[in-house]
């Protein structure tokens, strides 16, 4: 599998977790020749940020639907005709931002930064799941396919456990995320090829949902003076 940096896209939210995209692409000086923006208008402090961090990017033209969803049909129309064919994503969290057109999914890569060890833990909310059964926390870069969490992986890694346990929602679980997707552009660029997971029949695969409010009281109290 061979993918070519020199046209690279991007499709972004207005979350806390685009700027720091944008500023690791930026940081290692990784150009974008297309910038897509699923823009919430709530949130105008970060898509000041988004716009400013696009123009450091030398890349003054970005495109702004004013829809949260990525399945709306004038989003994937207009991201299917674009030239690229690899996009990082950085989408809202629920259904906004699962792919649910399996067109776009066969005609694009959509490069998605997951916080867990896959195929094991799949769903939302895994750096805590991961973190109460067995202490640790990763961070897999996979292609999306048709199913939730279970498409090629580009780059994996674990990460140790912040020593400020209640930065893990936010602040962590996007840095090592931004920092796993760059490791994973690193790989694609050097042309290597991972192999798909093997799925044994023997082991069972669950899929984790958000986590309850009791439970993450729990994590945090757990690690708080790890």
């Amino acid at each position: 599998m061979y993918h070519s940096l020199n046209h690279l896209g991007i499709i972004l939210s207005s979350t806390y977790r685009s700027v720091l995209y944008l500023k690791i692409l930026n940081k290692n000086k990784i150009s974008l020749t297309n910038i897509i923006l699923l823009k919430d208008r709530k949130e105008k402090l970060l898509n000041k940020q988004i716009i400013r961090l696009t123009k450091k990017n030398n890349n003054n033209l970005i495109k702004i639907f004013f829809i949260k969803n990525i399945n709306n049909n004038e989003v994937t129309h207009f991201i299917k005709k674009q030239k690229e064919k690899l996009f990082i994503i950085s989408l809202y969290p629920g259904s906004n931002g699962i792919v649910k057109n399996k067109e776009l999914l066969k005609k694009k890569n959509l490069l998605h930064s997951h916080p867990g060890k896959l195929p094991k833990y799949r769903g939302s909310t895994t750096i805590y799941y991961s973190l109460l059964k067995e202490k640790k926390i990763w961070c897999d870069s996979f292609f999306l396919n048709d199913n939730i969490d279970q498409g090629k992986v580009i780059y994996s890694k674990q990460y140790p456990i912040p020593k400020n346990i209640y930065s893990i929602e936010k602040k962590y679980d996007s840095e090592i995320r931004s920092q796993n997707l760059i490791e994973s552009l690193n790989v694609l660029k050097k042309k290597l090829i991972l192999k798909k997971y093997k799925k044994y029949s023997k082991e069972i695969i669950l899929n984790y949902y958000i986590m309850h409010p009791i439970l993450r009281f729990i994590t945090f109290k757990k690690f708080k003076n790890v």
